[in-house]
């Protein structure tokens, strides 16, 4: 009779239960539920180990690095439901002054970018996109003194894989 029950709970699991991030056969991850793309490399950043679900929901994060100069830069990048219980997944969360960029053309996208303090010798540079159905947040801490590294986030904000986010029509 256990078995039973075993084998009939097991059979009843629901499919949200399913693997959330694939391996790509050339390369880099997917996210089955909104789409997005972690590829292996963008520009300088490199895609450092697996991406990962955040605390067993559609949620996910990836992190990217580039050293230069000696100095490692780590980004993240992290893919939100809108309804998440994760912190910090929209500006509002962030006590700087936001500003609105153009991130992609195609599909035509907009960001909220905020530059602010990050503990004593550090500064955090943030981009979020908001859609009706993803929220997408890009994230790295420098040390205040690297003036390089600004040019490089932007430029790995924006060679995101923006096309494979699955939109509404």
């Amino acid at each position: 009779m256990r078995l039973f029950a075993a084998l009939t709970c097991l059979a009843l699991t629901p499919s949200c239960l399913a693997d959330t991030i694939h391996t790509l056969a050339e390369g880099g991850f997917y996210h089955h539920q909104s789409g997005w793309v972690f590829p292996q490399q963008i520009g300088a950043f490199s895609l450092v180990g697996a991406p990962q679900d955040l605390n067993g929901t559609d949620d996910v994060v990836a992190y990217y690095a580039r050293v230069h100069k000696g100095v490692r830069t780590v980004a993240s990048v992290s893919i939100y439901s809108p309804d998440s219980a994760e912190p910090e997944t929209r500006p509002a969360s962030i006590k700087a002054t936001p500003v609105t960029m153009e991130i992609s053309k195609q599909p035509k996208l907009r960001a909220t970018k905020l530059v602010y303090k990050d503990g004593k010798t550090s500064r955090a540079t943030a981009y979020f996109v908001q859609t009706e159905t993803w929220i997408v947040k890009i994230r790295a801490s420098v040390p205040a003194t690297d003036k390089e590294v600004a040019p490089a986030l932007e430029t790995f904000a924006r060679g995101q894989r923006w096309d494979s986010l699955q939109l509404p029509n």
